[in-house]
């Protein structure tokens, strides 16, 4: 049984570099039974949801994020909600498609929530033949604006986001020529390699695994699959559909089958629960 994925993060106290590693394995065993895709299609799924996910590490208790990427060459829609617990789901559509675009024009928008109240921030950035791998570093750069970049693993379900820190946050000792985050991927390139060679899942081998590089561990947190959908949301959103006349949704009968898009759930709901009667 595979062990839950954990989002790690490393400090590189020396060069003035965070780390954070997703071990994503569960997550994706999770997302094949979740969304029946095969083929290029959930390829880029894959790597997309990889890359994107690593930018939990940046929520505060209680926030939460929207990235919505709407393509239209290819056409498609993506959506990733996650949240500062760990707590994510995801949908593509149409669920048929099968592709995996070199790449995208469109726009996403990225909408975070606070755990304050406030109103939520939201932006907007428009892709223009953008190239896939490049999306998730344009959200990082233009959106968070951050000195980061995401590295997805081929040889496993994994991902590394590299996060060069601040000077004032940066080791004193560093040489006034600090190491760019080009160069400094560049040098740990065999580093990563090996971490994603290694495939492990285990809590004890990773943090040994970075520290014995001379990372710093602070700390991990679970990520999985959660879709807050119920039965009482899907009655109010049916009722808010067709306030104006419920008897055209049951024109067939007096129950209707409703699936939650993002985790498959079905719910069968009545005509009278919908009227509140």
């Amino acid at each position: 049984m595979l062990a839950l994925s954990r989002l790690y993060s490393f400090l590189d106290h020396k060069n003035g570099f965070n780390i954070h590693f997703l071990e994503g394995q569960k997550l994706i065993h999770d997302l094949v039974l979740l969304h029946p895709m095969k083929g290029s299609g959930f390829a880029y799924f894959r790597d997309t949801f990889l890359g994107i996910l690593p930018i939990i590490f940046f929520l505060k208790p209680g926030e939460s994020l929207g990235i919505y990427i709407d393509s239209e060459d290819p056409y498609f829609r993506l959506k990733i909600e996650t949240n500062s617990a760990g707590h994510t789901r995801t949908l593509l559509l149409p669920e048929e498609f099968n592709q995996f675009p070199m790449t995208i024009t469109g726009k996403v928008r990225i909408t975070k929530i606070f755990s304050t109240g406030n109103a939520p921030y939201t932006s907007m950035i428009e892709l223009n033949k953008v190239d896939t791998h490049d999306i998730i570093n344009s959200i990082l750069t233009e959106s968070y604006q951050t000195n980061s970049e995401v590295i997805v693993g081929n040889l496993s379900d994994q991902s590394i986001m590299v996060n060069k820190l601040p000077s004032m946050n940066a080791n004193a000792v560093i040489q006034d020529e600090a190491v760019s985050r080009k160069e400094y991927i560049k040098k740990n390139s065999q580093f990563f390699h090996d971490v994603f060679e290694m495939a492990s899942n285990d809590i004890e081998t990773i943090v040994q695994t970075f520290e014995a590089h001379g990372m710093g561990y602070l700390g991990s947190r679970q990520i999985n699959f959660f879709c807050p959908c119920s039965k009482d949301r899907m009655i109010l959103n049916l009722r808010g559909l067709y306030a104006g006349d419920v008897n055209e949704l049951f024109s067939q009968q007096d129950t209707v089958d409703i699936k939650c898009d993002y985790c498959r759930k079905e719910y069968k709901i009545t005509k009278s629960e919908v009227l509140g009667s």
